[in-house]
């Protein structure tokens, strides 16, 4: 389980919570100041029929949020006085079929989501969490690249 400055990152697969593995991630050039940077993966299988893959926090129901969507990046971020937080994935909400993408998800006032349908094939689905404590004005941009998991190598 990943514990943030803003509480425990929870997991859940059609609304029913599971265990994961967080993987820690070097910083590289574009997020050399955050202070936390993880992957967290799952592993669908076309088997497993259609799935919503939701990875939440479930204690910032009240604090500022704000969505920060990039070219196949969908990104959320929550703040407090000193923490700024993202977690991102690879997708484009609207415009799958664009992207060829075989999957789709959604924001949630506590997270993000993947969705996936009958053509989803088997595949690692990936949440990239990433936080920079405190953060700037200067600094805060930090997380998006950090939560970006098509960065992460």
């Amino acid at each position: 389980m990943l514990v943030t400055p803003l509480g425990q990152v929870r997991l859940f697969v059609n609304d029913e919570e599971i265990e994961y593995t967080v993987v820690q991630v070097a910083l590289d050039r574009t997020c050399r100041n955050v202070s936390g940077r993880y992957l967290i993966q799952y592993e669908y299988t076309k088997d497993d029929g259609i799935q919503k893959i939701r990875c939440c926090l479930p204690s910032v129901e009240n604090h500022h949020t704000i969505i920060e969507s990039g070219e196949r990046l969908e990104a959320i971020s929550f703040y407090d006085d000193s923490t700024k937080l993202t977690i991102g994935i690879e997708a484009s909400f609207g415009l799958e079929s664009e992207d060829s993408l075989d999957y789709s998800g959604s924001y949630l006032s506590n997270g993000i989501e993947y969705e996936t349908n009958l053509n989803t094939v088997n595949k690692i689905f990936q949440f990239g969490v990433c936080w920079i404590r405190p953060f700037t004005d200067y600094n805060e941009q930090e997380t998006w690249f950090g939560a970006d998991p098509t960065l992460i190598r």
